[in-house]
Order: C-alpha cells, then structure tokens, then sequence
C-alpha cells in the first residue's frame, strides 16, 4: 500500500475542513494494517474524555481496512471527531464521505432512426466472428455496471442481466458466504438488496452494452448475450468502493475455483466522475485508483467518463480519469461527423480514446426507448467491446484469460488503444489519439491467438549475421508450448541448447551472446518432436 500518498490526501483535506463546518454526516476512516477497527473504537471510548462519540456504521471495504462510522451530536462534532481521528497512529485517513455525479447531458438533437454508432465502430463486421456471451471455453462474460438504478424488467434488457446462481433469492441468508444477503440480481448499495430503484440512466447505459439483440424488438445491444451485473444506490465515493470490492471477491473467487463460483467479471462501467477534482484532493480519490490496480489484478478492466465539459483535465483536474492505473480507460465523446463532442473533456494523459456519445440510441425506463448524449454514453461502447473481445473464438485467449488474468487484461487495454481509427479532433488530446473501432482490434487480436490455418514453426530473421557479439531470431510458432532453442557447428556438435516457451503477450524473440564462440559456420534451430526450422549463422573475428 502507498501509504505516503494517502497522508497527502489528508494534509488536503485537513486544510478544506478547517474553518468550515460540513452537513454531511457520512464519515469514513481508514486504518492502518492490522488494525483491529472494533478494538480501536472500543478502546478510544473507554479512555477518552469530552470527546465526541462514534461507533461503527459497516466496513466498507476489507483490502483497504476501511470502515463507515456514525457519531453522536450536532453537525459540528464530525468536525472535532475528523481533527481527533486525524491524529491517532493507528488511523491512516479519516473525513466525509463525498457525493459524486452523473455524467449524462440532456439530449436536444433530432432522432435517428438508425444506430450510426454501432456502424462507425465496425460492429456488423465484428458479429460475423461473435456476438459475444461466451469465451471459446464457455465461460459466461460478465460485465458489471455502477449506477443509481436501473429497470431490471425492461424486455430489451431483462435477459442479459446476471444471475447470482449461489444465491437463494428471497431466503433471508448469505447462500454464498459472501457477506450480502439475497444478492441474487446484483446489489442496491443503499439498502444492500438486490431491490434496484427504477432510473433511467442505468437503464440507458445497460441497453448500450448489452441489449437483447436479433429478438425483434427494440434496439441492438453491442454484446448480444452478455451478463450485465447491476450495482445500484451508487451515490458516493465510499458505495464506488463497496463495489469495487464486490466484484474484485466475485472475479478472484472465479478465478481461484476454475469457474465453479464467482463470476467471471472482464470489466466495470463508470458513468460519473468528480469533476474538476484530482484524485489528491478527493477524500478516497487515491484509495478509487488503488481499486482499479487491485481489480486489474485478478482480471478486471475498469472504464470511466471524462467530463461533460469541453476541458483538459490534465489542466483542470478529473477523477476518476486522472488515476493512472494500467486497467483504467478514460473515455470522451465523439460525434456523427467522427468529431470531438463539443462538450467532451480531453487530455492527452488521462483520456486514453473517444468513442461515440452523441445522439445515441439506447433502452430508457417504463420501457421505452430514446437518443441521449454525453460521455455517459459513449464509456459504455468502451466496456461493451471489453466484453465482446473476450468472446473471440480463441483458446488461447479463453485460456490465459483465467490462467494469466491480469496480464490478459492489461494486453486487451492496449489492443483496444491500438487498434482505433485515428481522429483529428483527438489527436494530441488523448492517449491513443483516436475513436474505438471494435473490428480493428478484433482484428489485431486474431493475429495474437496464432491459431489461423498456415501458419507454422518458423525462424524468420537471424540478426546481425554475420556477427561476432550477441545474435536476435525472431521466430514464429503454432501454440505457446514449449520448443527447444540449439546452436550447432558444421560438424553437426551441440554448443549450445535450452528450452524456450514463445510468450504469449509480446513478439516472439530469442537474445543469444554468441561472443564465446569461434569465428565459423554454425546452425541455430527451433525443434519439438518431428518438428524443426533452422537457419545459417555466421560468426566472425571480432573487430572485422
């Protein structure tokens, strides 16, 4: 843990607090490793005199060792309680819970009756190969959503929502052990059920990334059977973590029982954001971007919305894209005519690509359907492709997905930011300096998996050659087993050999120090079973 980053934070915040008195009654603390939470309250009351009660409210999060607590008094007293807290050896940060905002604008363009944005990021080229749902193993995709509510029935979405099959619904017990009772549909955090309140912008978001597609009714999902895993009642900085930590335990479960429980989460979507606000200055902000690198970890990608502003948030400040976490994407908003949005913030560090978030079709409450823009809207093209990615028919993927999970996503991040189209608007002024193209990276990540007909066990470049130093062969093979690696001389003697295994998340290269042999005619070659490739290398005098 970078604790020395959490103690800026508090510096901050302290400086915010003082002379100020705050009307939110949300306090969160965070305690050192190992601190017992219940002993320290227990301990702090016994001994303490004219302070300012508090108990334990809930944890909210067990990697952070981060508690939601409750005092006794006036307003004023949280203040006092804060500056206490603050203090103590045993107390890492301590301050407000901070609300945080949706990042949608109202629509005012005219309707379309198309979905221009499913064409302009080449979708129908990409369904030829998948419509998403499964990974080659079977495993069932997974995406997760943050949002204040969603309705659950709507028949464009009702299908695609996930499940929580270890979960008896409605039985009033923790079937799964997972700490929440009846989580059987996802999780409202602000009464900890599955009761998601029926709003809109979760409703419009969900449709994006997963409406039911090819059913004859309403409009196209960019993943046809993906499951959707609903996070409801996200209103602050503390339920953003909550959630974070529920999906990271279900994705590590997945992980640690081969699929038989969990769920196997490829990424999250964050429609909000605090903006104008740096992670430093955000009470918990460092402690958001700690969670993206911890669910990176056991294989979950994290996708959130610039601002709805047109600003450069390197200059004015944004969480969460200001993190810089290898699993988060920041996203901006692009137009039909594969412009900038207007209104789409930029930054050239923290807003790795655009996507399309102007007029966009999409599921809406009491059923209904409509055309909305922001960078709400364009995040979740971003998430979707995530999980459309995944479905690519490829064992190799399928299989270094559950066997490699962080490197895997981490690897995706980057095909997707590779393969965009560029876009002059969001040159300079993103990371990738362009807007999603799903068959693009679709494409780029066939060339990964090796698995396409004719391709062989080959050596296609030995160089320098000749050489009198170290020697680079590329090389090129059918799977990722293992091959053996041997340099022979013109009498047909080994000089050297060991086995390689050819990576599988960069190109395939073997480094040799040939400078210890004789100046002469010699072989290197690739071979496994009846298999072998070779090729010439010459090595001279040094100095010629």
């Amino acid at each position: 843990m970078k604790h020395y980053f959490v103690i800026i934070i508090a510096l901050c915040y302290q400086f915010l607090l003082f002379g100020q008195t705050s009307s939110n009654s949300n306090i969160l603390i965070r305690f050192q490793d190992k601190v017992d939470a219940y002993d320290f309250v227990d301990r702090y009351q016994s001994f303490s005199r004219n302070k300012v009660q508090f108990t334990i409210k809930r944890q909210i999060s067990k990697l952070l060792n981060l508690y939601s607590i409750e005092y006794s008094g006036v307003p004023t007293e949280g203040d006092l309680l804060i500056s206490s807290l603050r203090k103590d050896r045993h107390v890492l940060s301590i301050g407000y819970d901070t609300p945080l905002k949706y990042r949608n604008t109202t629509p005012n363009d005219e309707f379309f009756n198309d979905q221009w944005n499913l064409e302009r990021i080449q979708l129908p080229e990409v369904w030829d190969e998948t419509t998403g749902g499964l990974t080659a193993n079977g495993d069932q995709i997974v995406i997760a959503v943050l949002e204040k509510g969603i309705e659950l029935d709507h028949p464009d979405i009702l299908g695609n929502i996930w499940r929580n099959e270890k979960e008896i619904p409605n039985n009033g017990r923790d079937d799964d052990n997972n700490n929440y009772v009846d989580d059987y549909f996802g999780l409202n955090l602000d009464d900890l059920t599955d009761n998601h309140p029926v709003l809109s912008h979760g409703t419009q978001v969900s449709g994006i990334i997963g409406a039911r597609t090819n059913n004859e009714i309403g409009m196209a999902g960019i993943n046809w059977d993906a499951k959707i895993l609903f996070l409801s009642g996200v209103d602050l900085s503390s339920e953003v973590i909550e959630a974070y930590e529920y999906l990271y335990n279900l994705r590590k479960k997945y992980n640690e029982t081969n699929g038989q429980e969990g769920a196997f989460i490829v990424a999250n979507n964050n429609s909000f954001g605090w903006d104008n606000t740096r992670p430093t200055e955000l009470f918990m902000g460092l402690e958001l971007c700690e969670m993206y690198d911890l669910m990176g970890e056991v294989g979950i990608l994290s996708v959130g919305a610039g601002p709805n502003n047109d600003v450069d948030v390197e200059v004015v400040g944004d969480t969460p894209t200001n993190c810089t976490s290898n699993f988060f994407i920041g996203v901006t908003s692009t137009d039909r005519n594969d412009e900038k949005a207007r209104d789409g913030g930029f930054g050239n560090v923290s807003i790795d690509i655009g996507a399309p978030g102007e007029s966009i079709r999409a599921t809406d409450k009491d059923r209904e359907y409509g055309e909305f823009s922001g960078t709400s809207f364009a995040t979740p093209h971003v998430t979707g492709a995530i999980g459309l990615m995944y479905a690519l028919p490829c064992s190799q993927l399928a299989n270094d997905a559950k066997i490699n999970p962080k490197q895997t996503a981490s690897f995706l991040k980057n095909i997707l930011l590779v393969g965009t189209d560029p876009i002059r608007g969001l040159e300079s002024r993103t990371v990738s300096g362009g807007r999603l193209n799903v068959f693009n990276a679709m494409t780029n990540l066939q060339i990964y998996c090796g698995t396409t007909e004719g391709e062989n066990l080959a050596i296609l470049n030995v160089y320098p050659n000749p050489t009198a130093g170290a020697i680079t062969i590329a090389f090129e093979t059918p799977d990722f087993e293992p091959y053996q690696f041997v340099i022979s001389n013109s009498l047909g003697q080994i000089i050297l050999e060991r086995t390689i295994t050819p990576p599988r998340f960069s190109t395939p290269l073997i480094i040799e120090d040939v400078s210890n042999l004789s100046p002469g005619v010699y072989t290197v070659s690739l071979l496994r079973d009846n298999q072998q490739v070779s090729q010439r290398l010459v090595i001279q005098q040094f100095g010629r």
